[in-house]
């Protein structure tokens, strides 16, 4: 079995550069659109996570709050509108609640 050498073709200066760092950074919403965002550094990558961050806490806090209300047929029943407004506008989320509620 013969295994070929990748790095036959390869300059000996070549092989002492190392790879440029390329990260791509994804997170997917409370309404499934995808964000990427392209990091060249470690540094941007850890500013990017923490920016990131702050959207993962808040989506599991309105997932917290939604999980306490029935869902029937993939919406919540119009009684119960009315309570989940108030306690999404309580804990900050009033500007997404048009958005659940339709």
């Amino acid at each position: 079995m013969n295994i070929e050498n990748p790095y036959r073709q390869f300059s000996a200066s070549k092989m002492s550069n190392n790879p440029r760092f390329n990260v791509s950074v994804e997170y997917t919403d409370l309404f499934g659109k995808t964000h990427r965002i392209q990091c060249k550094t470690r540094k941007s990558m850890l500013e990017a996570q923490s920016f990131l961050k702050i959207f993962k806490t808040e989506r599991a806090k309105i997932n917290s709050i939604l999980a306490e209300y029935p869902v029937v047929m993939g919406k919540f029943p119009k009684k119960f509108h009315s309570e989940i407004k108030s306690d999404l506008v309580v804990n900050g989320f009033g500007s997404i609640v048009k958005f659940i509620l339709k």
